[in-house]
């Protein structure tokens, strides 16, 4: 009976060491396991340009997840532009340039002329004469050549005229040989009397008028000895 009795209990104590073994085992293998990571396969992560221009921005990534490197990746400065505002083209089509109209040349006056008036049968040169002609001088002083030509109007006979024009070109020149003798070699005289009328000898005014000296002067530069 004891012998019996101590069988069924050590069959009990293995039933129940055999649950608890195949418990353990169960647990054992649904629990998750923990594995070593392999940090020979993984691929290393990069600095990435995810944008274009000054103001792109940079991130990391993992190959091959990354952008790919061109030209157009590389930092540019949208702000420069060509000198047209936009960039050059081959295919452009050229302007052509505008024909550049030369500027007229100034003309230069290489002649002047005053004039002084005379009284009627006159040679004698009036105040307002010689004012005239002393205002002229340092136009005088700079000619090449000066022409004194006496005129009159057409009252009185024509040898009368001829002298009197000659009376006054002389009077002239000697009024300006008086304060400046050294126009001597630039000074030549001319009269003709009724003759080159500038006014009609119909009026008062017209006459007057004709009544003159004119000096012509060659204002182009003087020749060099």
């Amino acid at each position: 009976m004891k012998a019996a009795l101590l069988n069924y209990r050590r069959l009990v104590l293995f039933g129940c060491c055999t649950f608890l073994a195949a418990s353990c085992s169960l647990f054992h293998n649904s629990a998750p396991q923990d594995h070593p990571k392999n940090t020979g396969d993984a691929a290393p992560r990069q600095l990435a340009q995810l944008d274009f221009g000054r103001q792109a921005a940079f991130g990391h990534c993992v190959p091959p997840a990354c952008p790919t490197r061109t030209p157009k990746t590389l930092a540019t400065d949208s702000s420069v532009r060509t000198i047209n505002g936009a960039a050059p083209s081959s295919s452009a089509q050229s302007i052509p340039s505008e024909a550049i109209t030369p500027l007229p040349t100034p003309k230069i006056d290489t002649s002047r002329t005053i004039i002084v008036q005379f009284d009627l049968g006159s040679a004698k040169l009036s105040p307002a004469a010689r004012s005239s002609l002393n205002g002229a001088m340092s136009t005088l002083l700079s000619a090449r050549q000066i022409m004194i030509v006496g005129r009159t109007d057409n009252t009185g006979p024509l040898a009368f005229n001829e002298s009197l024009a000659l009376a006054r070109a002389l009077a002239v020149r000697d009024h300006l040989l008086s304060t400046h003798p050294r126009l001597t070699p630039t000074l030549s005289v001319k009269a003709r009397g009724a003759c080159c009328f500038i006014a009609a000898n119909d009026t008062l005014a017209g006459r007057t008028q004709n009544r003159r000296v004119e000096l012509v002067f060659d204002l182009r530069d003087k020749e060099r000895p």
